[in-house]
């Protein structure tokens, strides 16, 4: 069973964001470091899906990290250390039958590779994660973690050291990610490999067609230009990748844009 994991959102000071993000009623708290990719985050949670604020915090570290194919660090530089929304993880429980699965497929497969993460108090986490793409493709795969304890023990622990909380705005769940892409050939193989519902649309008034991606309650919504428009102005301007991420349960709508990144609210009640 795949699930969303989290959304990666490449900052130049994760506190600062995170500071940002607690004034404009999220919850919010520091992580800790990547010693091994030379980068540090902090970390907002809606239950077990989690938006990760990352930073650089040691340089040289972090340029070997981002020679790497595929990995969140390479995207980073592809977008000249522009902060935004980056990349997603997928949550598995098979991550050795999905590398080769992948390989099959004819994806360029790196992993899994296990790795650590040590909180602030000394404390440590660990996951394997597994790297996929293909070069000729105009857009950045998802990349697929699992993680050591299952998801009841990790739901527990979050919640008695206050990670998993209340969020001020509300009772906040991560609802959508929007995507901008050049076409849907690398999210129809994803879906079907991953086995997820598939749903598609026009909207004649965007000029844009549709691609959404049911993963577990989280809905990804891949958009591609056919003529002028929102998604089209979006392309032109920022390239393929993340438009926006959608929240509800909020206390009231809103949109937010924050070091790159845009963050829509919603009010169900108000929908």
């Amino acid at each position: 069973m795949y699930q969303f994991d989290h959304l990666v959102h490449f900052v130049h000071q994760p506190e600062k964001t995170m500071h940002q993000l607690q004034q404009e009623g999220f919850h919010a708290v520091a992580g800790g470091s990547h010693e091994a990719w030379g980068t540090y985050n902090t970390l907002s949670y809606f239950d077990l899906s989690y938006i990760e604020l990352i930073g650089i915090e040691d340089e040289e570290k972090y340029k070997e990290a981002a020679n790497k194919n595929y990995t969140l660090h390479a995207s980073y530089e592809k977008s000249r250390r522009k902060d935004g929304l980056i990349r997603f993880a997928i949550r598995t429980t098979t991550i050795e039958e999905d590398a080769k699965m992948f390989a099959q497929a004819g994806l360029e497969v790196f992993g899994p590779e296990r790795f650590t993460r040590k909180r602030e108090d000394g404390s440590e986490i660990s996951w394997q994660l597994l790297h996929i793409g293909h070069p000729n493709s105009k857009i950045d795969f998802p990349f697929f973690i699992q993680w050591d304890e299952g998801d009841g023990i990790r739901r527990k622990e979050l919640m008695e050291r206050g990670v998993i909380a209340k969020h001020p705005l509300g009772d906040l769940t991560l609802e959508a990610v929007h995507f901008v892409v050049p076409n849907f050939d690398a999210v129809n193989q994803i879906a079907e490999l991953c086995g997820a519902a598939i749903l598609k649309k026009e909207d004649l008034e965007a000029n844009a067609e549709y691609t959404i991606v049911l993963l577990d309650g989280v809905k990804l919504i891949f958009a591609k230009p056919i003529g002028e428009g929102i998604v089209w102005d979006f392309m032109l301007e920022n390239g393929y990748g993340i438009k926006k991420a959608v929240l509800s349960g909020a206390q009231e709508t809103k949109l937010i844009t924050i070091d790159g990144a845009r963050y829509e609210m919603v009010n169900i009640s108000k929908k």
